[in-house]
């Protein structure tokens, strides 16, 4: 008997049925690729293993032309690293004082010596620096979307060398999975969802 499988012998798909067949392949097809772009990594850390175990977060120098875009994107970092649990997180209030009293103008830097100080008097082993380098909310598209562009150094300060470093620009349709869901129209959960990316790769 001849079994081979002929032509003729495959069941036909009505016009409907090929439809439905083509649309579902398709919809597959978008959502595996969607899903690929969405894992590809953002934020590599300069080296691996930072070995620190307490932390300053400075506020960060905001060169985005947005105003509040620093205070915004610190907040959001320092809550960010302390719900990691990979640090204890000096208080923010606290290194704000302590700029103020050293006179410190520059937002985002500082130098050696200072951080020296900084890091004898709270007791942490690393400071982190960082600059808003683009933070737009997208409001003058028909859709908004959301654009921010982040990057951050974590320094040792007994020798003032830099043991992790990374950089993130996220926009809003990044993270869309199918069509026009998963899209994210605020540019805060957007800054969150950037800032955790980051923190991430610190090992």
């Amino acid at each position: 008997m001849d079994t081979s499988l002929r032509v003729e012998d495959t069941p036909r798909l009505g016009h409907r049925g090929s439809f439905k067949v083509f649309f579902l392949t398709c919809l597959a097809v978008l959502v595996l690729s969607a899903g690929c772009a969405a894992k590809k990594p953002v934020a590599v850390p300069a080296e691996p293993g930072t070995g620190a175990k307490s932390v300053a977060v400075l506020s960060f120098n905001n060169i985005s032309g947005k105003r509040d875009a620093a205070e915004i994107v610190t907040n959001i970092f320092i809550t960010e690293l302390f719900r990691s649990g990979k640090f204890k997180v000096e208080e923010p209030g606290n290194i704000m004082q302590f700029m103020i009293q050293e006179r410190v103008t520059t937002i985002g830097e500082m130098d050696l010596e200072k951080l020296q100080v900084l890091a004898n008097r709270f007791k942490v082993d690393s400071v982190i620096v960082g600059t808003v380098e683009e933070f737009d909310e997208g409001k003058t598209m028909e859709t908004p979307v959301p654009v921010v562009s982040l990057s951050a150094r974590m320094i040792n300060p007994k020798s003032g060398t830099i043991v992790w470093s990374a950089q993130n620009k996220r926009k809003g349709d990044d993270y869309i999975v199918v069509f026009d869901f998963g899209r994210v129209r605020s540019i805060t959960t957007l800054t969150k969802r950037a800032v955790d990316e980051m923190i991430k790769t610190i090992q």
